[in-house]
């Protein structure tokens, strides 16, 4: 199927390389070298700090999977994120976009990432609540305690359910063939709750700061940050906002989704389709999209 997809995108974009497949594409039909794909979810928290910031990590150097990176909060889904306990425990969007392979545990795995990594808790309002959450942190991340047993006494207690629309997905990104590791990830944007700050875990995050996107990708560009292409793609398409509140407006109203093209997976910019140079000579089509329209700034 890869080779067919090639051969025919090939005469249309002379210069491009790589299969052309949709953002709904499903796992099993995704060109693969044996190595197993999972699921995985991302976290953009943003915030006005008085104009737009969002919330980057630095991956430990220990780490078997881009150890050293800056890149946002998240991981891959575990067992309990795929629990069909949590429909009657969590409000979710009446619509999700058809890229997302597993809407509701690609949600689920956001919130819990989010809290392990940096101790924020999403879908809950600050307050006792929350507080119990990022107090079991370290238990969560260990399997002492799942966010399903948490989720269930808190809600037992008279708690309202966990509020997953508070997520916008906005992007899906596949980890390229020839690594050891690969993820099918979704990428969410979602508002920081008011008033707390991040804490990092010390074991996968060892880093933590907010950031405008444009001085992100000059820091990137100058050899102080090392990321990959999906991070990098993502801090090209906020560096078009100026706040939060209208990064987050265009996130509740998804364009259309645009596959992206790369030379290099860790020093190029990423370019998608419509622009002027999505097809230069060199590129190739990465197993990415995006549907987060483009801002207004230059």
């Amino acid at each position: 199927m890869e080779g067919a997809a090639e051969d025919g995108e090939i005469a249309r974009f002379p210069e491009l390389t790589g299969a052309r497949l949709p953002a709904d594409t499903a796992r099993s039909e995704l060109p693969t070298d044996g190595v197993p794909i999972r699921l995985a979810a991302t976290v953009m928290l943003v915030d006005d700090r008085p104009d737009l910031h969002v919330l980057a990590l630095r991956r430990t150097d220990a780490s078997t999977f881009v150890a050293g990176h800056t890149l946002f909060p998240g991981g891959a889904v575990d067992d309990g994120d795929l629990d069909r306990r949590w429909v009657d425990l969590v409000v979710t969007p009446k619509v999700e976009p058809p890229a997302l392979v597993d809407p509701l545990a690609l949600r689920l795995a956001a919130v819990r990432e989010t809290i392990e990594e940096v101790g924020i808790a999403l879908g809950v309002e600050r307050g006792d609540r929350s507080d119990e959450l990022v107090a079991r942190r370290i238990d969560l991340e260990t399997n002492r305690v799942t966010l399903l047993d948490l989720a269930t006494a808190s809600i037992a207690g008279g708690g309202p359910k966990f509020d997953l629309s508070v997520l916008y997905p906005v992007a899906r990104w596949v980890t390229p063939m020839a690594e050891n590791k690969r993820y099918d990830t979704a990428f969410f944007l979602a508002l920081c709750p008011s008033g707390v700050e991040p804490v990092v875990d010390g074991r996968e995050a060892v880093h933590a700061e907010w950031c405008r996107p444009a001085d992100a990708l000059a820091r990137w560009e100058a050899g102080e940050l090392t990321m990959v292409s999906p991070t990098v793609s993502m801090f090209q398409c906020l560096a078009t906002y100026s706040t939060a509140t209208e990064v987050l407006a265009a996130a509740v109203k998804p364009g259309q989704a645009r596959q992206a093209s790369v030379l290099d997976e860790t020093s190029d910019l990423v370019r998608f389709e419509g622009d002027v140079d999505f097809e230069g000579p060199g590129r190739r089509l990465t197993l990415g999209w995006v549907w987060l329209e483009s801002g207004s700034v230059a």
